[in-house]
């Protein structure tokens, strides 16, 4: 009886080093498959719907600042995934003079590239490297938008409000002619009014026009 128990301790220890291997197995493919896919992830678009932008690289532009500045847009998820796929993608041109290196290809300078928030940053690097559009004057002297990209982006990669949509929001308070005077606004002429009699208009800062003893405003002063 004795040996019978101990040939059962010894299948009951080798069963129990088995399963704890195969638990062992299980959460190390499981980890594997985890970390696969989150390093698969950076490589994925940021959005699934979104429209086409224009991305300007200028003269003075380095590696760092274009993927930095397409990270910081929200055109792409990752700049280490960038610089990995800008290494492992052919580049078809010739790289111009000033060009930035990256592994066996270049990124034009002074040139816009049209791409989209929607793209995987695979063909994010197949652009750069192959797609560039000359553009001698590319930010050189400052961009006309805060950011290298049209249409304006805010950092994370939204759509930034439209010059006249801030204008209005910031000038929201303004109802009425008198409002438009405090304003600041544009005022017509006296001299105008005296010659025509017609009341004074003011052509508030966000282009809004209101007329002196009127409700309501215009798109437009009158001729």
């Amino acid at each position: 009886m004795a040996h019978t128990k101990k040939i059962d301790v010894s299948k009951k220890k080798k069963t129990y080093l088995v399963v704890g291997l195969l638990v062992v197995v299980i959460l190390l493919l499981a980890g594997g498959g985890y970390l696969y896919k989150y390093s698969q992830s950076k490589f994925e678009a940021p959005r699934k719907s979104a429209p086409m932008l224009q991305f300007r690289v200028s003269k003075q532009n380095t590696l760092m600042a274009v993927t930095g500045n397409l990270r910081y847009y929200g055109v792409i998820k990752d700049e280490n995934a960038l610089q990995y796929a800008l290494e492992h993608t052919k580049d078809n041109t010739i790289g111009k003079k000033g060009a930035i290196k990256i592994g066996n290809g270049t990124i034009d300078t002074e040139s816009v590239y049209n791409i989209s928030q929607n793209m995987n940053t695979w063909e994010i690097a197949r652009i750069l490297l192959n797609e560039g559009t000359p553009s001698p004057n590319a930010c050189d002297q400052g961009c006309p938008n805060p950011t290298p990209i049209e249409p304006e982006l805010m950092p994370g990669g939204d759509i930034a409000p439209s010059l006249k949509d801030r204008l209005l929001s910031q000038y929201s308070w303004v109802k009425n002619y008198d409002d438009c005077v405090e304003a600041h606004g544009q005022l017509s002429s006296e001299q105008y009014t005296e010659k025509t009699g017609n009341p004074r208009e003011c052509v508030n800062p966000d282009s809004r026009v209101f007329t002196q003893g009127k409700e309501g405003w215009s798109d437009k002063p009158s001729p």
